[in-house]
């Protein structure tokens, strides 16, 4: 009996871009799929868009209709009323190439449910043609989720949330997406999900394609509500992590996440640079750590971490 996989797409005005996820979903290799798509409260023509699709392809998409609750509230939405074995989420602006669940599917097989599979992503902006490929080492095998983790966290690289693909088991026992966080939600969805894993499975071949966010997308994700957010997101990184192991090398990694944070919201987030200095301190890690390019932390050695923010700043000003 071949196992089915549940898409979760929530949808939030993406009228220009969710025809091509759709399509996306559609063409996967591996058959037995099913398509949720959460509106959640659309209002510039998306739901006539995902309505359509529903109409034309009913063994397949379903359509849940919602108010307004915020991709969180969606995804948990979708996850209830998934009835498959594995869960794959996905951006209404995001697509997979066409065999990336039945290689995943493939490469799972056998294993046990709390293995995690993962794959490249890549960037594009408008054709999947032009694609800006990421040089990160969290690319490949991984013997428990907190060895990913870390690797991620010492070297400020992420993982696209749609490049998973996890068994519903692994995903309950993770618990919900967090409703409160407007930014950096699925960072802290995975790392709870990632903690509870016991290894991950890398896939070469299969692909997602990440769209580069357009301007107004950037400029949200700048506001202090969003940095608030994003702090917020980093502490319940520290509270989960800690739970599963209190060692040396998990708070060197966590204070490198406070320094990312303050290198990203420097210098005008002032109050949330304080708490997030406090945060960095009461982890009592008194070996310095360095993040950024190489030019970064040789300034970093020399003038220290907040000055050579300061230079950084300032030369960008010139």
């Amino acid at each position: 009996m071949k196992s089915l996989v549940s898409i979760v797409i929530p949808v939030y005005n993406k009228v220009t871009f969710v025809k091509q996820t759709l399509d996306s979903a559609l063409n996967q290799t591996y058959p037995y799929l099913e398509i949720l798509v959460i509106n959640d409260g659309s209002t510039d023509g998306s739901l006539p868009i995902l309505e359509s699709y529903a109409r034309q392809y009913p063994e397949k998409i379903k359509l849940i209709d919602s108010i307004n609750q915020g991709v969180s509230a969606a995804m948990n939405l979708g996850i209830k009323r998934a009835k498959g074995e594995y869960i794959q989420f996905l951006d209404a602006d995001d697509c997979l190439s066409p065999d990336k669940i039945e290689r995943q599917i493939s490469l799972l097989q056998g294993k046990a449910s709390a293995i995690i599979a993962c794959c490249e992503w890549v960037m594009f902006r408008d054709d999947l043609i032009n694609q800006m490929h990421v040089p990160y080492g969290v690319f490949g095998d991984f013997p428990s989720g907190l060895d990913w983790l870390l690797r991620a966290w010492n070297h400020q690289e992420m993982m696209q949330p749609a490049a998973w693909l996890a068994h519903l088991d692994l995903i309950l026992k993770a618990g919900p997406w967090n409703e409160s966080l407007i930014i950096n939600q699925d960072g802290e969805f995975f790392c709870r999900v990632l903690l509870q894993c016991k290894g991950i499975a890398y896939e070469p071949n299969g692909k997602v394609f990440y769209r580069i966010p357009g301007e107004s997308n950037v400029s949200q994700q700048k506001s202090p509500k969003a940095f608030q957010s994003l702090l917020e997101s980093y502490r319940c990184y520290e509270i989960e992590v800690l739970k599963f192991e209190d060692s040396l090398r998990v708070r060197k990694a966590l204070k490198k996440v406070y320094q990312k944070f303050i290198y990203d919201a420097f210098p005008e987030h002032t109050q949330l640079i304080k708490i997030a200095e406090s945060y960095m301190e009461s982890l009592g890690v008194k070996e310095r750590t360095f993040i950024g390019g190489p030019k970064f932390q040789n300034m970093s050695k020399i003038l220290g971490f907040k000055n050579a923010l300061r230079l950084k700043k300032y030369l960008q000003k010139k």
